[in-house]
């Protein structure tokens, strides 16, 4: 049996580093949460922002004024964000992929992440010039409208062929026309659209450059110069509507893409964001099942504690019965004879001071007692100390019982000195209150 002192020490060791490891699991808990917390809301962000990415590209294509302030936004967001998941970033609370499966899930939206970003960089480069373009030849329609018109009233003026003035008459419809289509194939993209366009463009342009080559028109001064300025001037026109068209259509492709790779790259991130939550409802209930672990061991910790306090206090009250066996008397043996001449007073001064005797004796025999247990104790620690030091050379088993054996007889021997010294103590002041009761008597 290991010592009373060892024990409690041992209970209240074990019973403080539970509560410790309590409060320090419920601690880590809540950091947890917080910083999983931040992860997954940073890695649900990533899914509306490939969502406002793919709006914004929509809404640019068709819009009158071109502001990539929202779009810049989001794709930086997205690349910053992407880029803390991936390697971690302490400042924000974001901690590196936790697992190996997120960290191949978030390298794959990466993978997915890179050439769609390219698109979107791409498109921006195009909408820019797009918007040039598209200025240009909306601004000059008018122009090329009225230089059209022009052209008519010379011919009727130079008193032109009907056929002449009937084409020429057509110029200034196909020019409005062209610009009419056009902006329907840049707002829906429709192919018949831009079929339409490119056939009022030829039809526009070969009239023209009949005119241009016919001499009967040619040579009428007047006519001539208008022709001149408006074929020069139709020549830059068409270079900036084809340029508008070609780059559109590139457009198109880029817009195509966005809008057949933005559910990929939003189900690759919807995958990782699930795949987080898995991991911290996993970890948050690990962390709730060690606390209510160690809350058991606690529990456990205290009955063992109960019993333990329980068992030390019948062991103190059976060894106070034994200790008031070894200084009781049986005084009805040893009573003296007294004459019945003699009167009461005196026959109870005579048992008081036999009494008196008696207890005398027995504050003889605790000091008696006391010096041995003293004697014992130190014999039990030389003995202790004697088998600590050879304990090497006894069986485990035999060594692990004699040390029990040794730290009960230890206890025994230091609870019973301490018991025998108040005893001690207690008789001395029974003695002296005793003496004082005989000397009133004989008074």
């Amino acid at each position: 049996m290991k010592k009373i002192t060892s024990q409690i020490k041992f209970i209240g060791g074990a019973l403080s580093l539970v509560i410790i490891a309590i409060v320090a699991s419920v601690i880590y808990i809540n950091q947890k949460s917080k910083y999983d917390s931040i992860v997954i809301n940073i890695a649900g962000k990533q899914r509306m922002l490939t969502q406002k990415i793919s709006k914004e590209i929509f809404r640019l294509k068709t819009a009158r004024e071109i502001n990539l302030n929202e779009l810049n936004e989001a794709e930086k967001l997205f690349d910053t964000n992407l880029k803390d998941l991936l390697e971690g970033n302490i400042e924000r609370g974001i901690y590196a992929p936790p697992t190996q499966e997120i960290m191949e899930q978030l390298t794959r939206v990466k993978k997915l992440w890179e050439p769609f970003k390219k698109k979107v960089d791409r498109f921006k480069k195009l909408i820019t010039k797009i918007e040039v373009e598209k200025n240009f030849v909306i601004e000059n329609n008018e122009y090329l409208l009225e230089i059209s018109d022009k052209v008519v009233k010379k011919m009727v003026d130079a008193n032109i062929d009907a056929t002449y003035i009937d084409k020429a008459g057509r110029q200034r419809m196909l020019s409005q026309r062209m610009m009419y289509f056009l902006l329907l194939y840049l707002n829906e993209g429709e192919p018949k659209y831009y079929r339409v366009f490119y056939e009022t463009l030829h039809l526009y342009d070969s009239t023209l450059k009949q005119f241009y080559s016919d001499k009967r028109v040619m040579e009428k001064e007047k006519l001539n110069q208008i022709l001149e300025n408006n074929y020069i001037f139709w020549k830059e026109y068409i270079a900036h509507a084809k340029e508008l068209i070609e780059l559109q259509g590139k457009l198109n492709d880029i817009v195509d893409y966005v809008n057949q790779f933005n559910n990929v790259l939003l189900n690759g991130m919807d995958q990782a964001v699930s795949m987080y939550t898995i991991y911290s409802e996993k970890q948050r209930t690990l962390l709730e099942d060690i606390e209510n672990i160690l809350a058991m061991i606690a529990l456990v910790i205290m009955f063992y504690s109960f019993f333990l306090i329980r068992n030390i206090q019948k062991h103190f009250e059976e060894f106070l019965e034994k200790s008031k066996s070894f200084v009781s008397f049986d005084f009805d043996k040893e009573e003296p004879k007294i004459c019945e001449n003699v009167d009461e007073l005196t026959i109870a001064s005579k048992r008081l001071e036999n009494f008196i005797q008696r207890v005398d004796k027995m504050i003889i025999d605790a000091q008696d007692a006391i010096k041995a247990s003293e004697h014992l104790t130190k014999e039990l620690s030389d003995v202790s100390e004697i088998l600590e030091k050879n304990a090497k050379v006894i069986d485990k088993s035999k060594r692990i019982e004699l040390e029990k054996y040794l730290d009960t007889s230890e206890d025994i021997a230091i609870q019973s000195l301490e018991d025998l010294e108040r005893s001690a103590k207690l008789l001395q002041k029974l003695h002296e209150n005793l003496s004082n009761i005989l000397k009133k008597t004989k008074r």
